[in-house]
């Protein structure tokens, strides 16, 4: 797998949780939801902003913490196919996470 399909899956995965901590405090300030869901969407807004705080991290450090995953991938004894569907697996299902459950419990 080429640096440039690692850096669009790394991107991919940057956008999600920008998008993931703008929709939790979007819908953290609409206030239409009850008690547990503001809750659980305070809950994930707050891992989404660790994890915003960590790619801040890297950017400043200049390494990348998910480049250094897919390194340790690329140790594993399987194709180079089956490699570049988990990346692009693990980048889909960390965006889905990111994204769908903040946008189901807001509204």
């Amino acid at each position: 797998m080429g640096e440039k399909e690692l850096s669009v899956c790394i991107g991919i995965h940057h956008i999600a949780t920008l998008i993931g901590i703008s929709e939790g405090i979007y819908y953290l300030l609409a206030g239409k939801q009850r008690f547990l869901r503001s809750f659980a969407v305070f809950l994930l807004t707050a891992l989404q902003s660790f994890a915003g705080f960590k790619i801040l991290v890297d950017l400043h450090n200049g390494k990348s913490r998910l480049a250094d995953s897919y390194r340790n991938l690329e140790k594993i004894k399987t194709s180079r196919k089956q490699r570049r569907g988990i990346l692009w697996g693990m980048a889909f299902s960390s965006t889905l996470f990111k994204v769908l459950p903040v946008r189901l419990l807001g509204q």
